[in-house]
């Protein structure tokens, strides 16, 4: 499947509402086939809809990112925290101030 902007942030919103609930990693989310019909053992770039997003429109790197505004920002938001958090209460902290600033971009 071919990602347009709108379902990279619709996808990018559906992960990132179970990390806000579940406190875990990109590595534990379920991707499922019917998210984006490719087998069960595909994975989005870095786990990451927008990622996969600018990989399949041959941005180079983070040109096209919806967040980015035409370079890599997501490690100085809410993300990056989220990255480097140790805990799943401090993961659902800034996983739900992550998904706050995706939800922004509908």
């Amino acid at each position: 499947m071919r990602l347009t902007r709108k379902k990279a942030i619709e996808l990018c919103i559906e992960m990132w509402e179970w990390l806000a609930e579940t406190g875990k990693k990109k590595d534990d989310y379920p991707f499922s086939e019917k998210q984006f019909n490719y087998s069960s053992d595909y994975y989005p770039e870095s786990r990451c809809w927008f990622c996969e997003y600018c990989l399949q429109h041959k941005d180079d790197g983070c040109k096209g990112c919806p967040l980015g505004g035409g370079k890599c920002e997501c490690q100085y938001m809410a993300y990056g925290k989220w990255d480097d958090a140790k805990t799943p209460r401090t993961r659902k902290k800034y996983a739900g101030l992550f998904l706050k600033q995706i939800k922004t971009l509908r």
